[in-house]
């Protein structure tokens, strides 16, 4: 044991000496860590090898020190010293207080000598010591010390102390007059979420602070807070960038604009400290519309293409809101878009702009429903037409009878699964005999994070983890999330998730006989038909996802 912790030192070699790690272990986890550039505390938090509370109360009692919550501790007011960001983020100290010639700093790792002696050389004070926990202190330095929001949030915070009369927002015939400090943070908001590759932005007000938060491949994360008396300036400077009334602040507004060629929609919502603000982040040329890269199995990219260069029938896809519905489509019709055809969609609103491809917007304020353009469509001569979502049995109708009389439909529909929509159908009051002749291939789908090709790490599972008919073998190689520069938290970009539905012989057999979703369940198997969980598993052991994302979509 002594010759293997020879070369073990700092946090390390106190967690071995403790009783924490085995030192074969530990020789192994540090050189990990090192390779992957991550401190090693950090390294042990994120792979659940220690938790944060096990080192924080180790290292309390071994070198003992008190601890710090970082909970409410606004850095702003502490930071006498102007400490660098840069700073704070390289050796993830955190000062705490100064009073005369001490200074107080937290941090969660006491044997880091070169970060504690830097801070010294830099404050040329005294240092005392407090012990944060990790995984608070890792959330306090992302939220606080975000690179690319931290001058904004500068700017913005000079106006704080402007007085009432100051800080009126001045209307005049739907004309504003503003603060460049809050349309400047706008910008750097909307700019950092791009950067970010966000698909979404909330703006969220609540009694004392007001939160962001951005989409980031499907999950919500924190990434800053501002004070609750700016909420409403930039609420109205986001409406008048997309022409909404900035007076009604009692009812839900929609409406849409666009910054560097991006489409950004918008849509406010009442709460009760003001009103939350939602952007969607439309960015078509982060859009790649390739059948090849929607994540398609070979066989299911084979039937997509068989049954999309059919001359009539309806194809379906079902899933939530923000599963990925719309690209699969577009990318359908990308791929049929020729001169020779005759394409139109009806959508509300029209997501991505396609060339040769006739749009139309739902608009309800003049009755402009899905139904009524589903008509209009059919007195033109259309080859191929796309409905954004069927809300309704009259659009259900429409699109049926455009299936069976010669027309390719494409169109969406909420359910939870392929199998399920049928029953979704027929509880719309759409017969059997017309769900059976006219749809020719439903698709249920998710979207899933991939992991980082850069950091993922490989692990061994027993066969009991992992379903049966997945495997051979006693032991299965997989891989799971660890977090680099590259990636966010260990992922990187999403891919979607499918189940594959084709209208066989047999299947319209069962539609016909009304059959329940298990007995066409189990026809469905037999002919090779796999659930969103069992596709999901297949990319597991090929190495694109974690299990644990699997089970956090398909649970």
């Amino acid at each position: 044991m002594n010759d293997l912790t020879i070369n073990l030192n700092g946090l390390a070699s106190h967690l071995v000496h403790n009783g924490l790690l085995q030192p074969n272990i530990a020789i192994d986890l540090v050189e990990k860590a090192n390779r992957q550039k991550q401190p090693f505390i950090t390294y042990l938090i994120k792979n659940n090898i220690l938790s944060s509370k096990q080192i924080l109360s180790s290292c309390s009692k071994s070198f003992g020190l008190p601890i710090f919550d970082l909970t409410g501790h606004m850095f702003e007011a502490t930071n006498e010293l102007n400490f660098n960001s840069d700073l704070i983020r390289r050796y993830r100290i955190i000062p705490i207080k100064k009073q005369n010639n001490i200074l107080d700093i937290g941090l969660s790792d006491p044997t880091d000598k070169q970060a504690i002696d830097i801070i010294k050389f830099y404050t040329g004070l005294q240092i005392s010591i407090f012990l944060i926990a990790e995984d608070q202190l890792d959330t306090f330095i992302n939220k606080n010390f975000n690179e690319s929001l931290n001058h904004a949030k500068l700017e913005l915070s000079m106006i704080n102390d402007l007085t009432n009369d100051e800080t009126q927002i001045i209307i005049q015939e739907n004309s504003i007059n503003y603060d460049e400090p809050v349309i400047r943070f706008v910008d750097h908001i909307i700019q950092h979420a791009l950067h970010q590759s966000a698909s979404d932005i909330h703006i969220e007000p609540y009694e004392k602070q007001c939160r962001i938060r951005y989409r980031q491949d499907g999950i919500l994360y924190e990434m800053a807070e501002i004070p609750v008396n700016l909420a409403t300036r930039l609420t109205t400077r986001l409406k008048v960038m997309a022409k909404l009334d900035i007076t009604e602040r009692r009812l839900p507004q929609d409406g849409r604009f666009q910054v560097n060629n991006i489409d950004i929609r918008i849509n406010t919502c009442p709460m009760i400290f003001g009103e939350k603000i939602v952007l969607r982040l439309l960015d078509a040329n982060r859009i790649t519309l390739d059948i090849n890269e929607l994540g398609f199995s070979e066989n299911q990219k084979s039937c997509f293409l068989t049954k999309i260069s059919q001359h009539q029938g309806l194809v379906l896809v079902t899933g939530p809101t923000g599963s990925g519905k719309t690209v699969t489509l577009y990318s359908a019709l990308h791929h049929l878009n020729t001169s020779h055809k005759n394409i139109s969609s009806v959508e509300d609103p029209v997501e991505i702009q396609l060339k040769g491809i006739n749009q139309v917007n739902v608009n309800y304020k003049i009755n402009l429903h899905f139904a009524t353009i589903l008509r209009t469509f059919l007195r033109q001569d259309p080859d191929i037409l796309m409905v954004g979502e069927i809300r309704d049995t009259e659009t259900a109708d429409i699109a049926i009878q455009a299936a069976q009389t010669g027309h390719l439909v494409f169109s969406t529909l909420h359910t939870n699964g392929a199998i399920e929509t049928i029953a979704r159908l027929q509880s719309m009051g759409i017969a059997s005999y017309n769900i059976a002749s006219s749809i020719s291939l439903i698709i249920a789908q998710r979207l899933i994070r991939k992991l980082c090709p850069h950091c993922k790490l490989a692990e061994i599972l027993p066969k009991q983890s992992i379903p049966e008919y997945l495997m051979e073998e006693n032991e299965i190689t997989v891989y799971r999330a660890m977090g680099c520069q590259q990636c966010h938290q260990g992922y990187r970009g999403r891919i979607g998730l499918y189940e594959f539905l084709p209208m066989t012989e047999c299947i319209r057999e069962l539609i016909m006989a009304n059959s329940s979703t298990s007995i066409i369940m189990g026809h469905a198997k037999q002919e090779g038909f796999l659930t969103l969980r069992e596709a999901g598993l297949k990319k597991v052991l090929q190495g694109i996802t974690s299990l644990s994302e699997i089970n956090r979509v398909t649970q």
